[in-house]
């Protein structure tokens, strides 16, 4: 079991506080743990959406067949490589 010991404050309004607190309460925990657990699923949720990418199996064959081609560089990368060289970069 982790140990819980760190602090985050947050500043909300009674309002909020009483749906809250009440919320909790249905739930049989303490407010803290309540929040606790509420900020932590909904952080989670948050960062899946953002580093998961999901595809469908024709994307995802595409994706592969892509990375399967042999490189090559259009024009304008050409120039901007041949200018990273010659700066040095």
């Amino acid at each position: 079991m982790s140990s819980v010991a760190d602090r985050l404050e947050v500043r909300t309004s009674e309002q909020d506080k009483k749906i809250v607190a009440r919320a909790a309460e249905l739930r049989g925990e303490t407010v803290s743990s309540f929040a606790r657990a509420v900020l932590v699923r909904e952080a989670r949720k948050i960062l899946e959406s953002e580093e998961v990418v999901t595809l469908s199996a024709a994307a995802s064959r595409r994706f592969v067949q892509a990375l399967d081609r042999p490189f090559a560089p259009n024009a304008a990368l050409r120039k901007a490589m041949a200018k990273a060289d010659k700066l040095g970069l």
